[in-house]
């Protein structure tokens, strides 16, 4: 089994690591493949030849928890040691984890985020993380908050217009309510549709508006 998994080729859904690979190590690779595809990760392989885990079953152990102890959220895994031989002749274990894919962004410890891509596990800049997050619904990019703008930088014509259209008393806690703001600073939503300059911000947002025929959106030629 270890000769037959050493001529297999790393891609996207699997790795080898061998048997000194640290927990801490580990857990970029594990986040790599949850943020991806998911796939498996076969420890006790090295350089083409076949380590095998027995020899050191405390790191063993350790490796078997790196996605709880170092994953952020957690990563679930599904482990199993699979008979082989080394190199030394001799019965060993190879341990071999199963990664699914998630619908949750997980990153290390040390709050860094991974992607599994090819047969490489690549560390993500700031806007790939975020990018990541919007494609698996983690997070919404018009709601998230804006520190820069508050409540004092709104078009109050226009927030009062918008209250009174929709009858109610108080403004601000109708921006709360709709999500066009979070306490006393205005999300993005609620800068691009009421701040009075939203463009000192957000230079490259822009907001598309639909215009319908009639009373009901439709579809295809009724639209």
């Amino acid at each position: 089994m270890g000769a037959f998994l050493c001529d297999i080729a790393e891609d996207q859904w699997f790795d080898r690591k061998s048997t000194r690979t640290q927990a801490k190590d580990l857990a970029p690779h594990l986040c790599g493949l949850a943020n991806a595809e998911g796939g498996v990760i076969v420890i006790g392989l090295h350089g083409g030849g076949v380590e095998g885990t027995d020899a050191d079953p405390r790191r063993r152990n350790a490796q078997l928890q790196a996605g709880i102890d170092f994953c952020v959220p957690p990563v679930s895994v599904r482990s199993q040691l699979v008979p082989c031989v080394n190199d030394d002749g001799e019965p060993d274990h190879l341990l071999v984890i199963r990664v699914e894919t998630s619908d949750t962004v997980h990153a290390t410890h040390k709050d860094e985020v991974y992607l599994r891509i090819g047969d490489e596990t690549r560390k993500l800049a700031f806007r790939q993380r975020q990018e990541l997050e919007f494609d698996k619904g983690q997070s919404s990019y018009e709601a998230r908050p804006l520190p820069a703008l508050g409540f004092g930088d709104l078009d109050q014509h226009l927030v009062e217009s918008y209250a009174a259209a929709l009858d109610a008393g108080d403004s601000h806690q109708l921006l709360r309510a709709r999500g066009l703001a979070t306490k006393d600073t205005l999300t993005i939503a609620g800068a691009l549709l009421f701040a009075e300059y939203p463009q000192g911000s957000l230079p490259e947002a822009f907001v598309r508006v639909l215009r319908y025929r009639g009373k009901e959106r439709g579809t295809g030629s009724r639209q």
